[in-house]
């Protein structure tokens, strides 16, 4: 039978806590509980009682739950943290789960604290196991990289009398010499390293010969083929049976193509990033191209015609007041332009009409003016499941993928769905134009801006199309993107 879970419960009323109690046995935990309503007690029962999970009340009237989980941080990071509280706030809650609350619980929905209960003890199980086994990693690796200094790497040796430095065969392959020249002096040993290293290797070994430290050191050696290689050697001082220093020893391992994927890959992202932020930056110059099309060519127009009919009011006293509303009739056009321009730049707060119905509203917007038609789906998806950021993401992305569609695809038809996939958010947009050959197509501006997007949270975005067929966009990220 399986130890009792020790549960922690800071709390003042009796009522709540025979409530909270009630709901754990009705949810089939076996527990120990202690319940402390200040700090004093508080303190003690982490050292003492060493709860499995704590549950606290925001508010109490000599304590406070926000107090309890600094201590906690303090004290015990590993326990599981859970405010039940009925004044605490949604809005609150997450920013404490941002600052690492493991979970909160309203006390109208007292129904749910076993599911989040069991939860965070399993992920805090989980979480144990992982550092476990992380530790045993390392323990391992450290008991791998000494067995390799002399069976899987190349090995040295120097004689600090004679200045000799002894190479194994596979040092000799390293530094590119045959074996049988395996003996060679400390100072032909550094001719083989990189002029710009010289200084670094040779203090280094300096100061490891006067603290009879361990020391490694990474640099590069130039072969006599002309090729760099970047070596990191290893080496501490080795004694005579007298326990008299008689010199060093250690390794050299070849780590180029390590070295070398690692600066592919700092490039690869320092491209990456160059590209994402030349797409930001085409993109704001297009909308502000644009912006300034429709002020001039559209809104100066209409002002204008309206400014001319004021001034003919002025001088047609007969006609005044016909010429006044064929004015407030083109500045009410102004005013709906206008209204238009903000509508395409700034969407309705998140959390008031929630995602689905601002691309609902995205939709109904844009059939009215173009010839398509959009069909918009979704399935299992809550608002306050996602957070206000990444529901804002994922409405830039369907509004820059339908963008794209108007602008490139010839479509007539297109298609929305917006679903949940266990942790996931799934967005598939497709439509049917005339497709494009994703091996030679060229990513444009609008899908350089939907993948940073997603990168963003560790997302990933799929393409699907040929050439006079479908065109299918897949967006996936997490649930718990933060």
């Amino acid at each position: 039978m399986s130890a009792k879970t020790r549960i922690l419960i800071v709390e003042h009323d009796a009522a709540d806590i025979e409530l909270l109690e009630y709901e754990l046995k009705k949810g089939g935990i076996r527990f120990i509980s202690e319940c402390v309503q200040n700090e004093e007690d508080y303190v003690r029962a982490l050292t003492h009682f060493i709860p499995d999970i704590i549950l606290s009340d925001f508010s109490l009237p000599s304590f406070d739950g926000p107090t309890a989980f600094a201590i906690r941080e303090q004290m015990a990071r590993s326990i599981p943290f859970i405010f039940v509280s009925g004044n605490i706030g949604e809005e609150k809650s997450i920013e404490y789960i941002k600052n690492g609350v493991t979970d909160y619980v309203l006390k109208d929905k007292v129904f749910t604290l076993i599911t989040k209960v069991n939860r965070a003890l399993k992920e805090a199980k989980e979480k144990q196991q992982k550092n476990k086994a992380e530790q045993d990693l390392i323990e391992s690796e450290n008991r791998l990289a000494r067995a390799q200094q002399v069976a899987h790497m190349g090995s040295w040796d120097l004689n600090v009398i004679t200045n000799i430095i002894l190479l194994s065969d596979e040092a000799c392959r390293i530094y590119w010499i045959e074996p049988d020249q395996n003996r060679q002096s400390f100072k032909t040993w550094l001719s083989f390293i990189h002029p710009e290293d010289v200084a670094a290797v040779s203090e280094k070994i300096k100061e490891t010969r006067h603290s009879l430290h361990d020391f490694s050191v990474g640099h590069r050696i130039l072969r006599k083929d002309g090729s760099t290689r970047h070596i990191c050697t290893e080496g501490n001082s080795g004694f005579d049976l007298t326990g008299v220093p008689a010199g060093l020893h250690g390794t050299t391992h070849d780590v180029t193509e390590k070295v070398l994927l690692e600066n592919k890959l700092v490039e690869e992202r320092l491209t990456m990033q160059r590209q994402i932020t030349h797409a930001v930056l085409t993109t704001q110059e297009n909308e502000r191209e644009n912006i300034g099309k429709e002020l001039h060519d559209n809104l100066n127009q209409i002002l204008a015609v309206a400014k001319l009919y004021l001034q003919m009011a002025k001088s047609h006293i007969e006609q005044r007041e016909m010429y006044i509303d064929k004015s407030c009739g083109f500045i009410v056009n102004v005013i709906e332009e206008i209204r238009k321009i903000s509508k395409r730049l700034i969407i309705p707060d998140i959390h008031v009409i929630g995602l689905c119905d601002n691309i609902k509203h995205l939709v109904e917007d844009l059939v009215v003016i173009h010839p398509i038609k959009i069909q918009f789906s979704s399935n299992d998806i809550k608002g306050d499941e996602l957070n206000k950021k990444l529901q804002l993401t994922i409405f830039r992305i369907v509004q820059e993928q339908i963008n794209n569609i108007l602008r490139h695809a010839k479509a007539t038809r297109a298609t929305i769905n917006l679903k949940r996939q266990e942790d996931q958010i799934i967005l598939l947009i497709s439509d049917n134009g005339e497709g494009c050959d994703i091996l030679k197509e060229k990513n444009g501006v609008g899908i350089m801006n939907i993948k940073s997007r997603t990168e963003v949270y560790q997302g990933k975005v799929t393409i699907l199309s040929k050439p006079g067929e479908e065109y299918k966009l897949k967006v996936v990220l997490p649930l718990n993107a933060a």
